[in-house]
């Protein structure tokens, strides 16, 4: 179920500029709009790149799961270096 509530709201803006161009058939969107949107779509890359190098792991370790500890406590998960 969660994959598809993701998928609609990742259709969503889709949706609404169909919606859009349904309601008005004979108008461009704007010079001003195309911008925003090019620009969203770039500052969208640069956090994404961003984010993929700062939150990547290092080489020679490995993701320790979460897992409940002895007295039923949650352990969060971590990372250790590769045996």
């Amino acid at each position: 179920m969660p994959y598809l509530i993701e998928f609609l709201l990742f259709l969503l803006p889709f949706a609404a500029y169909a919606l859009w161009r349904w309601f008005n058939p004979g108008i461009e969107p704007g010079p001003r709009f195309l911008l925003a949107g090019v620009i969203g779509v770039l500052l969208m890359f640069v956090f994404a790149v961003w984010f993929g190098l700062s939150v990547s792991m290092r080489p020679h370790e490995v993701y320790v799961p979460a897992q409940l500890g002895p007295d039923g406590r949650v352990v969060p998960g971590h990372l250790e270096p590769a045996r």
